[in-house]
């Protein structure tokens, strides 16, 4: 027998208003991956992965702090709680993260 393939969500269901209002109010989203430290300088990947939204992280260019025109400027990271197992899997909830900023914030 075989398998029925599954649907990946299509570019027409993306809310792309949500995307560039995130864009333009400084929202980094991105997926970010699971790692455990097992030494001083030993990382290993879990291959398990998180969405991450940096805010303030367009302009300090995906960094903590960073001097723009000569002030400094500061982002702070976030971590989604729920894990995922593949990268396809965390880009598949992209469009709802992009919404629920859109909402909280604007």
């Amino acid at each position: 027998m075989r398998k029925k393939k599954t649907t990946r969500r299509l570019s027409q269901d993306w809310n792309f208003d949500a995307m560039r209002w995130c864009i333009k109010n400084d929202f980094q989203v991105y997926i970010h991956p699971i790692v455990r430290k097992i030494d001083v300088n030993y990382y290993q990947e879990t291959f398990n992965y998180k969405i991450a939204v940096r805010r303030g992280g367009i302009t300090t260019e995906g960094q903590d702090q960073m001097e723009v025109n000569g002030r400094i400027q500061k982002s702070k990271e976030t971590l989604s709680e729920k894990v995922y197992k593949t990268q396809m899997d965390a880009f598949d909830d992209f469009n709802y993260v992009y919404e629920h900023l859109r909402r909280k914030y604007g």
